[in-house]
């Protein structure tokens, strides 16, 4: 009986495991922005009323990017011209709550996740020239 069950369990694994891989789920704003406020909450410690703030600017420059992606689908050089200003503003905003050490610690963090997605994108066209 246990080895039916173990079985059974691990075939919906798989069968959910496939389905992840498939088309992307599609997050809304919302989700984007609070994951992104929390993450920075908890990175640079920030208040409660910072994280507001933060969270706040963060919805509404995602709803704006999401708009422009779904405006340029396969044009990724026009959304990138349009996206970056906004981008830009909404950083500049998000400075001016933080204090100058958090300031310090973000450019930090921004700094980091740069240079991975620099390596991810390298890692990626020398597998493509693989191929």
């Amino acid at each position: 009986m246990k080895k039916v069950i173990l079985s059974i369990v691990a075939a919906v694994f798989a069968v959910s495991s496939f389905a992840q891989d498939g088309a992307k789920e599609k997050k809304t704003p919302e989700q984007i922005a609070t994951k992104k406020a929390d993450k920075l909450k908890t990175e640079l410690a920030l208040s409660d009323d910072q994280r507001t703030k933060v969270y706040a600017i963060l919805l509404e420059s995602t709803t704006k990017i999401q708009a422009i992606k779904a405006k340029y689908p396969n044009d990724k050089k026009a959304a990138h011209a349009e996206i970056k200003p906004i981008r830009e503003a909404s950083d500049a905003s998000i400075k001016a709550i933080l204090t100058p050490e958090q300031v310090t610690k973000w450019e930090a963090l921004k700094k980091e996740k740069k240079e991975k997605m620099k390596a991810k994108k390298a890692k990626k066209d020398v597998d493509d020239d693989n191929d």
